[in-house]
Formats: structure tokens, C-alpha cells, sequence
């Protein structure tokens, strides 16, 4: 039989793999979802070679044996017929794959980044050893850099370069062939990775304020910049609504929240998008963002966490913030709101006094 020839198969033998691992009261270690490029870049120009253009040097090998595998194998050849110790084997192999990585750095711009330095983590593990090895490159003229001439079963790396900082969320690869969807890079397409070129920060307005209000259906108005609750204006309206009675997980009952901006948009984000953004955008916001909670709604839940980009005051104010709510309990009781994040009210998209220094 020969694994590599179809994933089907190895799928199929990893299975047989986890139930022998299980009969013998092995637990095989999690794997982590495998990552795949954002975005792409142009073919390299001609002249640049991909292999020669960054400069690689090993930092080390870290390995350590694998003494329980080793002694389950030795278990597991007295008691499985000798075959299937060998598939056993080749399975594992398949976790490690020749790591090669195309890559091109470029700011917010979309232009090239030369001379950063790209420091990497291989995991790999296979019956003999496991361990990381680490290396470096550095990104040519054009910002292209390759990793390349290594095994193992994902690769992480970070680039780094005074006066900018990562904004790319994507720097983890899953190359392990037991991982349906595994990474596959591009020599003629190389995996763009995005980094911020600091312009200059401009002053931030810390926004990290908790209220705790009475249960009312008018709209309620929130001051970012003050962080305070105002009778109007402001940055944000709110408007709750309830049905009486106890609200819980086991009094489930319909509730709903809307946010809107004080003439201007609200964008919702991932938090970690969030995180790594360091200049408002310039389009994309809506009038307002609303949830539903239905008592019969298997998401059903008696809070909410959201992280939103929003402009208000006309284009006054931009703001970034996680923003958490949780709905009154019982009628007397008070509901809860925070808003976490910055925002600058300088009329400037400028969020760059948040980046890592």
C-alpha cells in the first residue's frame, strides 16, 4: 500500500492511527487548523531570484526524542501484526512535509518593504523526533523572501522592521498532510503580507468607561469622547427593548439592542482586525448595527461583545472600541454597558498611536 498516493487514504489510516493511539491509551496531540494566504501578490520580476534573494541562516535545532512513542511502538510491535506498525509509522511521517514558502512584505501602500528581518518557527514530529527549529531571512529589494529546505508540520514567522509594524493577521501555515486543506504556496504568486509604515501618531482619547443604567425604552446617548451619558448628541445612541418578566438562561424572552452613530457609521470588526488597525476607514460604515435575541433562537444569549469601528459628530470623531452589554436580569435590576478603545477627535483617521512600538 502507498500512503502518499491518495489524502483519502491517509485520511483513513490517521483514523485507524487515532483508534490504535486510544487501544493502547495514547492520545495523539491536537492539530491546529491549517491557515491560507489572504492575498496575493505580482509574479516576481524577472532578475529576482527567489531561492537567493534573502539571506537564511539556521538558529538551531531543538529536538527530543520520543521516548513513550518509542516504547508504545516496541508495545504495539509485540501486540499488532507487523504491517500495520508500519503504516503506524508512515502516518506519522506524513505529519512533516517540505516546508517551502513564497512571501512578499508590503506597507499600507502597496509598496515593497526590503531589509526585514522574517524570524520563523518549523514544529515538527514524526517517530524519531519532534521539536521546533528556528531560522531567519530577510525580505530583498523588491520585499520577496523565501523559506525553504526544511520539514516539519506548520510554519510561523513575524516580521519585524523599525518604523513599521505587522498588520497581517496571517502568519501561520498548516503544511502537515494529515490536514485536509493544507497550505500550498506559490512561487509565481507569492503570499503577500501586509505591514503598517508609521506616519506619525496623533493624539488618542482613551475610551474604557462602564455604566450601569435603569431599564428604559427612549434612546439612551453616550459621550466617547467625555465618557459620559448625555441627554443628546454625543456619539452614540442606543435604544433597548424588553419584554416584562425575568430574563436568563432559563427564562429565555425577547430583547434586542440597536447602536447608532450620532451623524455618522458603525462598521463592526473582528477583534483582532481591530487590534491591528492603525487609520479609520474611509468607507464601509452603516446607519446601525442591530440584534435580535429570540427565546426561541439557539444562540440565544443575555449579553453581547462586539468590537466596532465607528465616525460620528460628521467625521469629527473616529472611534474604535469593543463595545459588551448585558440585558437587565429582573425589572429592577440594571443593565450594563462598556466601551473599551480610543478614539480621536481631531477630525483624522489617525489611529497609529495604538501601534506596538
Amino acid at each position: 500500500m502507498k500512503i502518499h498516493r491518495s489524502v483519502l487514504v491517509i485520511i483513513a489510516v490517521a483514523v485507524m492511527l487515532i483508534i490504535l493511539m486510544l487501544w493502547h491509551q495514547e492520545k495523539p496531540a491536537g492539530i491546529m487548523p491549517p491557515a491560507t494566504s489572504v492575498e496575493t501578490s505580482p509574479v516576481r520580476p524577472s532578475g529576482v531570484n527567489a531561492s537567493n534573494s534573502p539571506v537564511q541562516t539556521n538558529v538551531g535545532l531543538a529536538q527530543a526524542s520520543f521516548g513513550n512513542m518509542q516504547s508504545t511502538t516496541n508495545q504495539q510491535q509485540s501486540q499488532v501484526p507487523e504491517g500495520k506498525v508500519a503504516i503506524l509509522k508512515e502516518v506519522l511521517r506524513a505529519n512533516d512535509a517540505d516546508i517551502v514558502f513564497y512571501g512578499r512584505l508590503a506597507d499600507q501602500f502597496g509598496s515593497p518593504i526590503s531589509g526585514a528581518e522574517i524570524n520563523f518557527n518549523i514544529q515538527y514530529k514524526n517517530p524519531e523526533a519532534k521539536g521546533i527549529e528556528r531560522g531567519r531571512v530577510v525580505s530583498d529589494t523588491y520585499g520577496f523572501f523565501t523559506i525553504s529546505g526544511y520539514k516539519g508540520a506548520d510554519l510561523g514567522f513575524s516580521p519585524k522592521k523599525a518604523g513599521y509594524t505587522l498588520t497581517d493577521t496571517n502568519t501561520y501555515f498548516r503544511y502537515s498532510r494529515l490536514t485536509p486543506g493544507y497550505f500550498v504556496t506559490d512561487e509565481g504568486n507569492p503570499t503577500v503580507i501586509k505591514m503598517w509604515k508609521i506616519q506619525g501618531g496623533e493624539p488618542l482619547v482613551e475610551v474604557n468607561k462602564t455604566f450601569k443604567l435603569p431599564y428604559t425604552a427612549a434612546p439612551i446617548f453616550f459621550d466617547l469622547v467625555t465618557g459620559t451619558v448625555v441627554t443628546s448628541g454625543g456619539d452614540c445612541e442606543v435604544i433597548i427593548a424588553r419584554v416584562p418578566g425575568p430574563i436568563s438562561g432559563r427564562n429565555r424572552r425577547d430583547w434586542s439592542i440597536k447602536l447608532m452613530p450620532v451623524n455618522g457609521g458603525i462598521m463592526e470588526v473582528d477583534y483582532q482586525a481591530a487590534q491591528m488597525t492603525f487609520a479609520a476607514p474611509t468607507d464601509g460604515y452603516q446607519d446601525s448595527f442591530f440584534v435580535q435575541m429570540s427565546h426561541d433562537d439557539a444562540g440565544w444569549y443575555d449579553n453581547v461583545q462586539r468590537s466596532f469601528f465607528m465616525t460620528s459628530r460628521n467625521g469629527q470623531v473616529y472611534s474604535k472600541f469593543m463595545f459588551n452589554f448585558e440585558i437587565n436580569n429582573a425589572t429592577n435590576d440594571t443593565m450594563w454597558f462598556q466601551f473599551k478603545g480610543v478614539a480621536n477627535a481631531n477630525s483624522s483617521h489617525n489611529w497609529e498611536a495604538t501601534a506596538p512600538q
